[in-house]
C-alpha cells in the first residue's frame, strides 16, 4: 500500500490529496491522518467481494483506488471515513 508520506512525496494530485487528508479532516495530525488512511485501505480489501477474485498485488492496488476516491472527496469536506464510523 501505498503510505500518506509516499504521496505526499510523490508532489501533484498525490500530494495535494494527502495535504487536504491531514490537514482537512485531521486538523493537522499526521499519525491520525496515516493510520485512517491504512484503516479504509483495509477496509476496502477486507469488504469489496469483487477483489477476491483479483492477485493479490492487484487487489491491493483496487482497494487503494476506492479508498483514495472515497478518502478525497471527504477530505475536500474536511471529513473522514474513519473517524464517522469510529
Amino acid at each position: 500500500m501505498t503510505s500518506l508520506t509516499d504521496m505526499y512525496a510523490a508532489g501533484g494530485e498525490r500530494r495535494t490529496f494527502a495535504e487536504e487528508f491531514v490537514q482537512r479532516a485531521h486538523s493537522g495530525n499526521w499519525e491520525t491522518a496515516k493510520d485512517h488512511w491504512t484503516r479504509v485501505v483495509e477496509h476496502f480489501g477486507d469488504n469489496v467481494q469483487e477483489l477476491e477474485k483479483l492477485p493479490k498485488s492487484k487487489a491491493r492496488q483496487e482497494a487503494e483506488r476506492l479508498a483514495l476516491a472515497l478518502c478525497k472527496t471527504l477530505a475536500q469536506a474536511g471529513k473522514c471515513w474513519a473517524c464517522i464510523t469510529a
